[in-house]
Parts: C-alpha cells; sequence; structure tokens
C-alpha cells in the first residue's frame, strides 16, 4: 500500500513516526507531509519515511490572527501538495492527523479520486478550546467545533482517537461504533525500552527527577518546579530534568529562577525522539504533573508510558484518564493542581528507593504488555486491509 502522513506537527512527532515505521516494517511506502524544522531547508528520509516539509510554525504566537495564519496557511499548502503527490503515486490511503479537525479536507482531490482517508483524532477540539479560552459547553464557539468534528468525522472513511474515554465521546456525538477506533498513544518498544537505563546508587549520585513534553497550561510543569522548592528542604541533591519546548517556557524558566532553582533543575530544547531515551538514562523517577479538569484531565500523556517501558518508576497526578489507566501498584499517584502532595510523593520514594520503585517497575512491565503497541500496529493493519479492500467485489 500507498500511504500519505499529513500532520500539522514535526516531522519527528513520535505517534506518526510509530505509525509510518510500523507500516515500512510491513512493506508499505510511507510519505508524511509536515512541519518543517527551523534552519534546516530540507529534511532527509528517515527509516525510509519521506518527508515534505510546508513551512516552518512559530510556537509561541503572540495573537489568535497569527495562531489562524499560520494554521489556514499549511492546510492551503497540504491541499496542493497531497493533491499533486496523490497524481504522481496514487495512494490508498491518506492518514491525517489532528489538529485542526477541518484540516482532514485538504484530502478532497484524492478523495475523490478513491483514496480512502483517516481522521485520526490526536486532541479533541471541543474540550481543548473550552480549557484554553475558559469558555462553557454552551459557547457559539464550542458549538461550532462540535460541528466542525461531526462534518470531518462523517467525512472520514474511518476515525482513529487514542483513549476508550474519548471513543465513547466521539461516539456519543458525531460517530457510529464502528466508525471508531481507540489506538493507544503506546511507546515504541523499538525506541523506549530499559537498554540506556543507568543502575543508581543514591548514596554516591543525587535523586533526578524527569519530565519531557510540550510546555503549556495543561501540563502543569510548574506544579512540578514548585513542588521541587519545596523537596529540596528534605533533599538537598534533588535535580529536575526538564526536555521540551512551547509557550509557557519564559514562564517556567522565570518561576525556576524566582524560586531559586538554578542549581536544581536543568531545561533542555526539545529533541527528536529518539535521543529522549538516552537522555533520561539517568533519571530515578519520571514525573507526569498534569492537571485536572475539561481536556487535561482528559488526555492520557505518552510520556506516562514511555517512563514505564524504560522501567522508570512514575509519580503522576490522579486525573480521570490516568486512573482508568493506572493504578496504585504501577504508578505513584499525587492529588491534581497540588505540589505540595507532589513533593510528599518525590519524598516517599526517595525513602523508599529503591524498594518501591522496584516494585512499582516490575508492575508497569505487565502494563506495558497489555497495552504495547504491537497490539494496536495489528489493529491499525487490519483497519488498513479492511478499508481498501471493503469496495472491491467479494469483499
Amino acid at each position: 500500500m500507498k500511504i500519505c502522513m499529513i500532520s500539522y506537527s514535526s516531522f519527528f512527532d513520535s505517534r506518526v513516526q510509530r505509525y509510518a515505521r510500523s507500516l515500512l516494517q510491513n512493506g508499505h511506502t510511507v510519505d508524511s507531509i509536515c512541519l518543517g524544522i527551523k534552519g534546516k531547508k530540507e529534511l532527509q528520509a528517515v527509516y525510509g519515511i519521506q518527508p515534505y516539509p510546508l513551512l516552518i510554525r512559530e510556537y509561541n504566537e503572540r495573537s489568535l490572527f497569527a495562531y489562524l495564519k499560520q494554521m489556514f496557511s499549511f492546510i492551503f499548502l497540504s491541499t496542493i501538495m497531497c493533491t499533486r503527490l496523490h497524481f504522481r503515486k496514487r495512494y490508498d490511503i491518506i492518514h491525517f492527523h489532528n489538529v485542526p479537525d477541518f484540516g482532514i479536507f485538504c484530502t478532497i482531490i484524492p478523495k475523490l479520486m478513491g483514496a480512502k482517508i483517516i481522521l485520526d483524532i490526536h486532541d479533541i477540539l471541543p474540550e481543548f478550546y473550552m480549557r484554553k479560552f475558559s469558555v462553557s459547553e454552551n459557547h457559539i464557539s464550542i458549538r461550532l467545533l462540535k460541528w466542525i468534528e461531526k462534518i470531518s468525522c462523517s467525512y472520514a472513511d474511518h476515525v482513529i482517537t487514542v483513549t476508550e474515554l474519548w471513543r465513547q465521546r466521539l461516539i456519543e456525538r458525531s460517530l457510529k461504533p464502528d466508525k471508531c477506533t481507540v489506538i493507544l498513544n503506546a511507546p515504541d518498544k523499538i525506541i523506549f525500552n530499559s537498554q540506556f537505563k543507568v543502575k543508581r546508587n543514591l548514596k554516591d549520585q543525587r535523586f533526578t527527577l524527569g519530565y519531557h513534553g510540550n510546555f503549556t497550561e495543561p501540563t502543569g510543569i510548574d506544579i512540578a518546579i514548585k513542588a521541587i522548592s519545596i523537596v529540596k528542604k528534605s533533599v538537598p541533591d534533588i535535580h529536575f530534568l526538564i526536555i521540551g519546548q512551547g509557550r509557557e517556557e519564559n514562564y517556567l524558566k522565570n518561576l525556576s529562577k524566582t524560586l531559586g532553582l538554578k542549581d536544581y533543575i536543568t531545561f533542555i530544547e526539545s529533541v527528536p525522539v529518539y535521543r529522549i531515551p538516552r537522555l533520561m538514562s539517568k533519571v530515578d523517577a519520571g514525573i507526569d504533573p498534569k492537571r485536572d479538569g475539561v481536556y487535561s484531565g482528559e488526555t492520557l500523556s505518552v510520556k506516562a508510558m514511555e517512563y514505564l517501558a524504560m522501567e522508570i518508576p512514575l509519580i503522576i497526578s490522579k486525573t480521570k484518564i490516568s486512573q482508568l489507566y493506572f493504578d496504585d501498584s504501577t504508578v505513584m499517584f499525587f492529588q491534581p493542581d497540588d505540589e505540595q502532595d507532589l513533593a510528599k510523593r518525590i519524598i516517599e520514594l526517595f525513602r523508599s528507593y529503591p524498594v518501591k520503585s522496584k516494585k512499582m517497575i516490575k508492575n508497569s512491565k505487565r502494563f506495558i504488555q497489555e497495552y504495547s503497541w504491537e497490539k494496536y500496529q495489528n489493529s491499525y493493519l487490519n483497519l488498513l486491509n479492511i478499508l481498501v479492500n471493503q469496495d472491491k467485489p467479494g469483499s
């Protein structure tokens, strides 16, 4: 099969890369229409995935106009690129990754020519904007987003989303059950495994916590930074490694400076996903400090499962979604939006290290086996075969 991935994200988007590598390993060809990388005029193929970068996104847009201008520019250019490539290559499947939902209509010409279209809902947008702009579900903008979601789902031949919670939400307002599949944002064990993990001796080394991902308000990194300022009084050798970027970057760095944490926190800019395990190899525990509530409390972070796959104990906020997938034997919970409780859990893990962490790691192995990428990869490949063959005689 010939497949084209379209995403308003970097070529190194981990979810897109996992799909693409799985396809390549099974003999299919994959192109990727994506964002470019600042400072690089061209992108080389990686793992055999051919990138077609369209524009460079400035992630810290200062206005709604700037944000929408970049998004619509990408969709316009994607329409041209997708159509041009389809005339040359005749894709069997075009897999569009939101945001935005309406971007899926860039595939209109290939769809009319017979290509099957998948809408992959990474983020459920009505809830995302309810949180981002602090508006109610009845606000006109949210009703508009629900309508866009509905027509986008109707246009797609199939819809994929990332959790059972969101699948049920989409079925309630936009979809028939047999048209939506859950493919969890499970870690790729080729990249995220224990091969880089360093055995620690806390008598000789500091206790290091890790976070990697976006710098946005829902992720709650500021809560973790505040917790570090509390923990350092009891654990002088505490250290926090933060990898990522986003619109909250300046705020987080200033907060760290204000709290006098220069010697306790290290910020590293975002790196390609395949470099994360080596950077995290010396981390004693991962933190997922996500806030609770609308949207935030319903998103299951891939970083959480990546820590488990690397056999790194995880401290995670007890949100609606984390309780659905994890339990106390696998992770250490803390109350969301509560730096005091997070600080207590960090100190508790430090004082019981490595006894408690070994028990958590043992149980996390079972979790990773149950929610392995291999399982979801097979579901995805089966879905593609069904879509491609459903219109053929005798199917």
